[in-house]
Parts: C-alpha cells; structure tokens; sequence
C-alpha cells in the first residue's frame, strides 16, 4: 500500500513537472526582465520635460541649426566687411632677357635693368556705393532672424518626435506590467486547472489550452522588453546620447495636464506663435532686404585710393612714389541684369507672401483638427477605463463559474484575453491622449519643455 501511494506520487510529480518548469521559466524570464529594467544606481529618473529640454539642447538637429546660425553670422561678418579700407601688397622680381631701351633719334637711352625688385603698397577705401553695404547688412542680418527662427521649428519637430518616443517607451513599460498581469493570472488558472485534472473534473486539454496560452504571453513580455530596449535607445539618439548611455524614466505618467487655453484662444495664440509662420515671416524679412541690395546695383560707387610704389631701377630719379587716386565706376548698360536680378528676389517675396497667407488659412484648420484629436482620445481613454472595469468583473464571474462547472476553460481564457486587451487599449489610449496633446501644443506654438514641467510622474505600486 506504502509503495502504492509513493508511485501515486511520484506519478503527480511527473505529470506537474511540465507546469513546474512554465513556472519556473516565468519566473526566470520576469527576474531578467526586472533586473534589465532597473535604472543605474543614483540616477533619477528623466522626466518628459528634462528629455525635451535635451532634445533642444543636444539634438543633432539643435546642433546643426546653431551650425546654421553661426554661418549666417559670419555672412553678416562678410557684408561689413566693406566698411573698412582694404590694404594690399604686392612684392615681385623680374628677371628680364633685355632691359627695357628707348630710343630718341639715333640714341638708345636704357630705363630698367634687366634683374630688378618691385613693390606696390595699395589702401582703397570705398566712399560711397548706392547703398550696397548698408543694404548687405541689413539683409544678412535678416537672414540671421530667418535662420534662427528655422531652426526653432525643427527643433520644435525634433521635440515632438522625441516626446512620440518617450511615450512609446512609457506606453511599453505599462504594457509590460499588463503582460506581468496576465502571467500571474494564467498561473493563477494553471493552479486551479490542475487541481480539477487530478481530480478527473476537466479533461487534459483545459490543462494544455492554458499552458500554451501561457507560454504566448511569455513570448510576449520577451517582444515588450525588447521594444523598450530599442526604444530606450531611440530616445538617447534624439537626445544626442550615445544609444548605450543609462537612462531611467518614470513608472508612469499621470492624466495630460489640462490645456492652457480655449480652443478660440488657442487658434489666435497660432497665428501669433506658430514656430513655422514666424521662420516664413522672417525669411520674407530677408527677401524684401535682398531686393534692396539687388536695386543698389543701379548706382555708381565711388573710392579713394592711396599707394606707395617702389622699383629698383638705376635709371630713375625716384624709384620710390606716392600717389592719391580718387574714382568713379558705374556701370550705366549690362543687358538687362540688374532688372533681371531684381524681378528674381521680388518673385521671390512673392512666392513667401503667398505662403504665408496659406499656412495663415491652414492653422485655423490645423489647431481644429488637433484639438479634435486630443479630445477624442480623452474620450477613448475613459472607455478605455470602463472597458477594463467590465472586464475585469466578467472575469471574475467567468471563474467562478468554471469552478463551479457552470463554464469551460476556453471560456476564462477569452475572458482573460479580452481583459487584456482592454488593459492594452486603456494603456495606449491614455499616452496616445499626451501624443495628442503635444501636436496640438506643437501648432500653437507652446513650449513643451515649460508646459510639462510641472509634470508630477506616479510610481507604479508593487
């Protein structure tokens, strides 16, 4: 009897070992899971603002347009350089097969050796010039506020990609606590299947429906925190951060904070701060400056020069000589050049003005729309919340009714999946609501740094 009831026991053992190793390994894979996912030692965690503020601080894209910019502050250097006399010198020996011989009458009276230095010391200071170098300078300088103001609006776009990353990553890490979710519950009904199997209540496929279902969702957890390290890296290169560099975030991130505006109100901040229409006005400040510097061309410029020359020659009384120079150049016909150039950056203004008008028309329809967006998904994200609420109590009642006999195990697994679902869409509802939210805020203008800084993040209780 003794060695009856060891082989009964031995056979559990045997026929548990299968379930025994699932759990085992989930617990195995949840560990590395948890150990992968834990931030360095001492570093805190970025918030949403902070990974912002590094975007606009150290972005490839912040980086190349402060390059930008500092090219167009040496164009401006350029363009007043005119303003200052120019000196030249110039330093030769000529080495001549004959010297240089005039001839009166019948004499030949020689007038430069045949070896001889030479040298020429020139300072020319333009005096007037139509305009030319004022009108340079004021363009240049407007090119400079145009290229500022572009590269505010792709940082402003670099930011708003970051922000769709930091959210993605967010949204991963609320997914993989789902997937942490469902794993405890399919052990949960793996327990409980099979005590009813040994029992001889249910039959052996309930036994091998969960586990199946219960590996996938393993599987699952290993593709999230696979994503998130991928993401994770995502981030660091937006950030201007070698992928490999540590880096923390929150658990999670609370209800978007409430808009700064009136939908009326948001449409006027728009048309006032829209990062795009101001780069188009102030590229229009630059090409109305370039026809200025174009139509300056018409005018003659006047210069001044003063110069010292000096040859080495025998044959001179003064080998050394001062003269002042004062001149005039105009170019009274070209063809048609001056005009031409003229047309081409009064088309070009053209061109700007007209696009400027549209996207005046288009943010109107822009901050509509976004606005639209966000608000729909706050709604979503509240059904979302009642979505999961239901479920969960249907799969309350499901189980209890499987316990009961009253359901089958295909049944608590659709419930449980279903439950899961729900969780997800609440998950991605809830970060696709800040995605919204940040577009938004992006048309209108709004600094998102400043806007989330009094972001708050929740730590996810354990």
């Amino acid at each position: 009897m003794a060695a009856h009831r060891n082989e009964t026991s031995l056979t559990r053992l045997w026929n548990r070992w299968p379930r025994c190793s699932i759990a085992l390994g989930a617990t195995v894979v949840a560990t590395f899971a948890a150990a992968q996912a834990q931030p360095p030692q001492g570093s805190p965690a970025m918030s949403l603002a902070d990974a912002l503020r590094e975007i606009a601080a150290h972005s490839t894209v912040a980086v190349t347009a402060g390059l930008d910019l500092d090219a167009a502050r040496e164009n401006t250097r350029r363009a007043q350089a005119p303003y200052y006399p120019s000196v030249s010198l110039s330093l030769g020996h000529f080495n001549r097969d004959d010297p240089v011989v005039a001839i009166f009458g019948t004499f030949a009276v020689p007038t430069t050796e045949k070896n001889f230095f030479t040298g020429e010391l020139d300072v020319t200071e333009l005096l007037w010039d139509g305009g030319r170098r004022s009108s340079a300078v004021k363009g240049s300088r407007s090119v400079e506020d145009a290229t500022t103001k572009r590269g505010q609006a792709d940082v402003r776009d670099a930011q708003l990609e970051g922000m769709g990353t930091y959210l993605g990553i967010m949204a991963l890490k609320a997914q993989r606590r789902v997937v942490a979710q469902r794993e405890a519950s399919l052990r949960d009904h793996l327990r409980e299947v099979t005590d009813l199997f040994e029992q001889g209540v249910v039959a052996r496929n309930d036994l091998l429906a969960t586990e199946v279902r219960l590996r996938s969702v393993q599987d699952q957890a290993g593709r999230v925190d696979n994503d998130e390290a991928v993401g994770l890296q995502a981030l660091n290169r937006l950030m201007g951060r070698q992928p490999t560099d540590p880096l923390a975030l929150p658990d999670q991130l609370p209800s978007p904070p409430g808009l700064p505006a009136s939908q009326e109100e948001l449409t006027k901040r728009a048309t006032e701060g829209n990062q795009q229409l101001l780069a188009l006005r102030a590229r229009l400040k630059a090409e109305q400056d370039a026809v200025g510097v174009r139509k300056a061309d018409y005018y003659p410029t006047f210069i001044a020069q003063a110069s010292h020359t000096y040859q080495q020659n025998q044959y001179l009384l003064y080998p050394n000589a001062n003269f002042l120079f004062l001149g005039v150049n105009w170019e009274a016909y070209d063809g048609g050049a001056r005009r031409t150039g003229v047309r081409e950056a009064e088309i070009a203004v053209a061109r700007t003005a007209q696009e400027i008008a549209d996207l005046q028309r288009q943010l109107a329809i822009r901050v509509d729309r976004a606005y639209r967006d966000y608000q729909q998904a706050l709604r979503e994200a509240g059904t979302a919340q009642t979505n999961v609420q239901a479920s969960e109590e249907n799969l309350r009642i499901v189980e209890d009714q499987y316990k009961s006999g009253l359901a089958r195990s295909t049944e608590v697994l659709d419930a449980e999946s279903t439950l899961a679902e729900s969780r997800f869409t609440l998950v991605n509802q809830h970060y696709n609501a800040y995605l919204k939210q940040g577009a938004l805020l992006t048309v209108v203008g709004e600094d998102l740094p400043t806007f989330y800084a009094t972001l708050v993040p929740t730590r996810q209780e354990r």
